[in-house]
């Protein structure tokens, strides 16, 4: 039996778009070729070879929308997300993209998920650095926001809402206003990172410009073309405004609010 993929139909898009797509049984759609015929509503038209005495063949045309069936986790092996195959054991290029539901490791959702680690990663280690400077308010602004990156991996993973950063209960529009406007609430003016600010906000720089990174590959993993639009815009809007706090934190430190 034929298996039509998605990467299959892009591939045949990109060469000649289309608005109707036939398949001929026994050949199956994966679910996620179904879900991109779906979202460019192209209609399906299925072809069935019946047996018709003997050896002849009648051709049944049924010809319908594309309706995209949702994955469902089986209760045993795994689902192969993109064939839609269910497999006993894990294969070892793939990886959970959640429950039972497994995905290349080099899905997009996947390379977000270990950006968002990376940037973990280099949080841990900026707040042990800075602990030895004794800037013990700066080390707890970073815990904060540290502990924030562990909300958006849980919303991400288990598809769950992000509530929006609390720090210092500051607002939306306060974090905003503040990082457009340092010299008028810090007395510091906007500034291009260099070696001569020295180690803390060498430090804070390259946290800010990590989260950035995270950002990017938020808007790669949830971006859709078909509708211009990104699904979880709470996760995207929550890592502009981290890296908004993060050049806060820079200014604040060059205008001298953090004490020793």
């Amino acid at each position: 039996m034929k298996v039509i993929t998605e990467i299959g139909l892009r591939d045949k898009y990109r060469k000649e778009a289309f608005d109707t797509f036939t398949v001929v049984y026994p050949e199956k759609l994966t679910p996620s070729a179904l879900q991109f015929l779906s979202e460019r509503r192209i209609k399906i038209i299925e072809v069935k070879e019946e047996e018709s005495g003997g050896s002849n063949l009648k051709l049944q045309s049924i010809q319908k929308p594309a309706v995209a069936v949702p994955l469902v986790e089986p209760e045993k092996g795994y689902l192969l997300v993109d064939s839609g195959q269910v497999v006993e054991q894990k294969p070892e290029a793939y990886t959970h993209l959640k429950g039972r539901m497994l995905v290349p490791k080099n899905h997009k959702r996947v390379r977000f998920r270990g950006q968002l680690d990376k940037l973990e990663a280099i949080f841990i280690d900026t707040i042990i650095e800075l602990q030895s400077t004794g800037l013990r308010e700066l080390v707890n602004d970073l815990e904060l926001i540290f502990e924030y990156t562990k909300k958006i991996m849980r919303a991400e993973v288990l598809v769950e809402d992000l509530p929006f950063i609390d720090f210092k209960g500051w607002s939306d529009s306060e974090i905003r206003e503040y990082s457009h406007y340092p010299d008028k609430y810090f007395g510091v003016k906007h500034f291009t990172p260099d070696a001569k600010y020295g180690k803390v906000v060498s430090k804070l720089n390259l946290l800010r410009t990590q989260v950035r990174e995270v950002e990017i590959a938020a808007v790669d993993a949830f971006y859709k073309e078909e509708s211009k639009s990104v699904d979880r815009q709470d996760i995207v809007m929550a890592l502009n405004r981290m890296s908004s706090l993060l050049y806060i934190t820079m200014c604040q430190y060059m205008g001298g609010f953090y004490k020793i």
